[in-house]
């Protein structure tokens, strides 16, 4: 049963403090629990929390790795931990981008060390790509990056026939889901997406936001590509197939369904050929 914001202050024993968002699907406030503990409380529209739900679930299994912490989850509502600190997009951004990638790298490996948490609910990575692959290509739609997302496409098709280990992913780790707090490195807005551990990292080679130039150096891609695959102990030359078949999928998702031009179509070209060494 759905509920809404006020029963759930009154059932997890908030007080409010101030309301932080409106992200169009979710409210989000500000709350102290009974404990005098500062959280967030997140209230969905919808009757669940749609393809957020295996996220979050998956974050409250890594409660012991740096996620954040996890306080109550019910079908359409979670509260979590209040985080206050410096995304590592920030750092990245304010001068420091080679430290953040190294925390980053950091973060995936403790997420990732020792056994595995419980499969139960996440999404298939073959389920996250299955829509690309009836992309349309628009009239205008120039040739080169037609070619190029054709040959992403079937990058993607091959990695994922050919995935024999399969653990369960955050799908999004990249620079802004990582927190600086003073607790630690804290992670937030896990996908929950089940496949090759390689996939993990390929979207923080897109990342940074704002750093558009430094992503697109040929160095930083070969430095970068280096150290998340370690962080991984996965193949360098897999994690760069999965980087360049993840852009393909993100182009793919911003054209609706039918793909005229995209301002990372350079990008992809770029980790199809570090893919293709």
């Amino acid at each position: 049963m759905q509920g809404t914001a006020q029963e759930f202050m009154t059932e997890w024993y908030l007080t409010e403090i101030c309301h932080i968002a409106d992200t169009g699907h979710a409210q989000v406030w500000k709350v102290r629990t009974q404990r005098g503990q500062e959280a967030a409380l997140k209230v969905y529209r919808r009757a669940d929390m749609g393809n957020e739900g295996p996220g979050l679930h998956l974050l409250e299994r890594w409660q012991d790795r740096g996620a954040v912490e996890i306080l109550a989850l019910a079908q359409n509502a979670v509260l979590m931990g209040w985080l206050e600190g410096p995304t590592l997009g920030d750092i990245a951004r304010n001068g420091a981008p080679d430290r953040a990638a190294e925390m980053l790298a950091e973060t995936a490996r403790r997420l990732h060390q020792g056994p595995p948490p419980s499969q139960a609910g996440l999404e298939p990575l073959e389920k996250t790509f299955a829509a690309m692959f009836d992309c349309q290509f628009a009239s205008d739609c120039p040739a080169g990056l037609k070619q190029d997302m054709t040959r992403g496409m079937a990058l993607a098709r091959a990695l994922l026939n050919g995935t024999e280990l399969k653990h369960p992913l955050h799908g999004d780790l990249h620079h802004d889901n990582v927190i600086v707090t003073d607790a630690g490195l804290r992670v937030i807005d896990a996908k929950g997406y089940v496949g090759d551990p390689a996939f993990e990292l390929a979207n923080a080679l897109r990342n940074p936001k704002g750093l558009e130039d430094l992503m697109r150096q040929p160095d930083h891609i070969e430095r970068y590509l280096t150290l998340y695959a370690d962080a991984m102990n996965a193949a360098r030359a897999r994690v760069a197939k999965w980087a360049a078949a993840k852009c393909t999928l993100s182009i793919f998702w911003r054209s609706g369904g039918t793909l005229s031009g995209d301002r990372e179509a350079d990008l992809l070209n770029l980790l199809l050929a570090v893919a293709d060494q």
